[in-house]
């Protein structure tokens, strides 16, 4: 698959098979970060992975599933485990550093686990001391995003934005599966000049 086209399919899921993903797929995945680029090579990023069934339970009801529709997963759409992503608390490098450092290890995981057939979101870990609690992670570090990794159940289509208007939809499709509708602004409204 060339690279364009995994990029195009690894979107974000938001509904998942009650399947567990295996630690050895999760070390596969973390790959992804382990050799991504770092600001001064500094490497303040750490990583929590859970894909016990309990736990994860628990890590669903901690997170914001969804917040541009009305729709909400069910806990039968969980996914098979999570990858919490922290930094040092207070963080070592300033903020703006540390979250470019997280978008580029967000979407080499993100590349890696679609390549296993995997689907993942990341999300802004609302609860956070309930998730640093759950996981008894020390207070010397601080979450900065929650990814879920599972088996989706969601296909997502992309589409082009009609007036401006990027909000996504979904269709359901009968039991637990769907299509989730991403508009996409056209390129040349993204590309303000060329020299």
């Amino acid at each position: 698959m060339e690279i364009l086209d995994l990029i195009k399919k690894a979107r974000s899921h938001r509904s998942f098979k009650d399947i567990s993903v295996p630690m050895e797929d999760l070390m596969k995945i973390i790959e992804g970060a382990h050799f991504s680029s770092a600001g001064a090579n500094k490497q303040f990023l750490r990583y929590f992975l859970v894909n016990d069934k309990e736990v994860c339970s628990k890590l669903f009801k901690d997170v914001v599933w969804a917040s541009q529709i009305e729709w909400k997963p069910t806990e039968d759409e969980a996914p098979g485990a999570y990858v919490v992503i922290l930094t040092d608390n207070p963080p070592k490098l300033p903020i703006n550093f540390i979250y470019a450092d997280c978008g580029i290890v967000l979407q080499n995981m993100k590349l890696i686990a679609t390549s296993l057939g995997y689907g993942v979101n990341f999300m802004e870990p609302v609860k956070k001391e309930e998730i640093m609690e759950l996981l008894k992670i020390s207070k010397s570090y601080m979450p900065l995003f929650v990814m879920p990794i599972g088996v989706p159940t969601d296909e997502v289509v992309l589409t082009e934005a009609q007036n401006n208007n990027m909000k996504y939809s979904r269709e359901d499709l009968g039991d637990h599966n769907y299509k989730h509708f991403v508009p996409k602004l056209p390129l040349d409204e993204l590309i303000i000049g060329k020299i």
